[in-house]
């Protein structure tokens, strides 16, 4: 691949409560992107965050084993809640920054995305984790 050259790249805009499990089969996507995302600041509307105990099911599903789900929020609450789901649950693990250094996804989710760019010109603070779907636990076999 050529930098700068997706040859498979979609962007959806849709209530994803709603549609997601419609659109892809499992392990259909090589990445998937959460870029400041709607907070729900009241207590009673975080059932309505993109990430939360439900949907990670459905993202680990579309995501190939070795795929990766990238987080970035200007929201320090949201950004707790979502590394708190992300590492409690067992089909993802933390990339550490170290990893990312040289990762374009990365570096665009922090400069390119019409948000960052709005923090940046605000002197805001960026949030980012980013998490690798792994192989189900369940499925490996023992060693005999």
């Amino acid at each position: 691949r050529q930098e700068g050259k997706a040859k498979n790249a979609c962007v959806l805009l849709c209530n994803v409560m709603k549609h997601f499990a419609h659109y892809f089969n499992k392990g259909q996507l090589d990445k998937i992107f959460f870029t400041f995302a709607d907070p729900h600041f009241k207590k009673g509307n975080h059932r309505r965050r993109i990430i939360n105990e439900s949907f990670l099911a459905y993202y680990a599903f579309a995501l190939k084993v070795g795929g990766i789900c990238y987080t970035i929020t200007d929201v320090k609450d949201l950004y707790d809640w979502q590394t708190e789901h992300l590492d409690a649950h067992p089909l993802f693990e933390r990339i550490p920054e170290e990893e990312l250094a040289s990762d374009p996804c990365y570096k665009a989710i922090h400069e390119a995305t019409d948000e960052s760019k709005k923090v940046e010109r605000l002197n805001g603070s960026k949030f980012a984790a980013v998490y690798r779907r792994v192989a189900d636990p369940a499925l490996k076999k023992p060693k005999t």
